[in-house]
C-alpha cells in the first residue's frame, strides 16, 4: 500500500486525524460495462451537489456502496480479462484538505463542463494530471463528512490547475462505509470521461475510485 502524502492543512486539526484508504481500480472500456452496471447498488441520494444542474451533466456517480456492491464488485473483477488495483491512503488531520492523485502527465480529451467546452486545441494542454480534492471532517454525529471536487493539475495553457467547483460533491460516511466514484460509460464527451479515462497505446481504459475513511 502507497502512502499519499497531504496537502497542507487548511483547517484547525480537532485532535484526531483521518486515515483515507483509496482503491483505483482501472480496467477496459469493455470491462468497465459489467462495472457500470453495479451502479444500481450505489445510493446516490446522500450526497450533496454543488450545482445539482451542471452536476448532472457531468456523467460522474457519486454515493455510497452498499454491501451488495462491494460483494458484486468482487465477483466482476474475477471475471476480467485483466484490470489494474492500485491502493493508497491519505492522512489527513480533522477539518484539512489532501488529494488523491488519479493519475499524471495524461492527455486529457475534449469534454464539456458547465456549459463550455475544453479541448487540446484551445488550451493547448500538456500531460495533465488528474486528481480528486478531498477535505474531510468529523462530525459531531460520529460521521465523516468528504467533501470531492475534481482537479486537473498543469491543465490550463498557462500552466495552471483547473478545479471543477461546479461538480463539488459533499458525502458523509460512517467510519469504514466505502463512497464510490465512477462515471457512466455512455457519455464520452463529460467531465467524468476525462477524469476516469484514458488511451494508451490505442487501448481504452476506464477507473472506478472508492474512497473509505477511518479514525485514527
Amino acid at each position: 500500500m502507497k502512502e499519499q502524502a497531504a496537502a497542507p492543512a487548511r483547517g484547525p486539526a480537532a485532535g484526531q486525524n483521518i486515515r483515507v484508504a483509496v482503491n483505483l481500480l482501472t480496467t477496459s472500456a469493455a470491462d468497465y460495462s459489467s462495472i457500470d452496471a453495479l451502479f444500481r447498488y450505489v445510493d446516490r441520494n446522500v450526497t450533496v451537489t454543488s450545482q445539482p444542474d451542471a452536476f448532472g451533466t457531468s456523467g460522474l456517480v457519486v454515493g455510497l456502496a452498499s454491501e451488495d456492491f462491494r460483494l458484486r464488485l468482487r465477483t466482476v473483477a474475477r471475471r476480467m480479462q485483466s484490470y489494474e488495483d492500485t491502493e493508497l491512503f491519505v492522512v489527513l488531520a480533522d477539518g484539512s484538505t489532501g488529494f488523491i492523485n488519479i493519475g499524471t502527465e495524461i492527455a486529457v480529451p475534449r469534454f464539456h463542463y458547465a456549459g463550455r467546452w475544453y479541448s487540446y486545441t484551445d488550451y493547448a494542454f500538456r500531460q495533465a494530471g488528474r486528481s480528486l480534492e478531498v477535505a474531510a471532517r468529523i462530525r459531531p454525529d460520529g460521521l465523516i463528512e468528504m467533501r470531492l471536487t475534481p482537479v486537473f493539475t498543469k491543465f490550463l495553457s498557462a500552466g495552471g490547475d483547473l478545479a471543477l467547483t461546479e461538480l463539488t460533491t459533499t458525502v458523509a460516511a460512517a467510519p469504514g462505509q466505502t463512497i464510490v466514484v465512477g462515471g457512466s460509460e455512455t457519455q464520452q464527451d463529460s467531465a467524468a470521461w476525462a477524469l476516469l479515462s484514458y488511451r494508451q497505446a490505442g487501448r481504452q481504459t476506464r477507473t472506478l475510485v472508492t474512497v473509505t475513511p477511518y479514525l485514527q
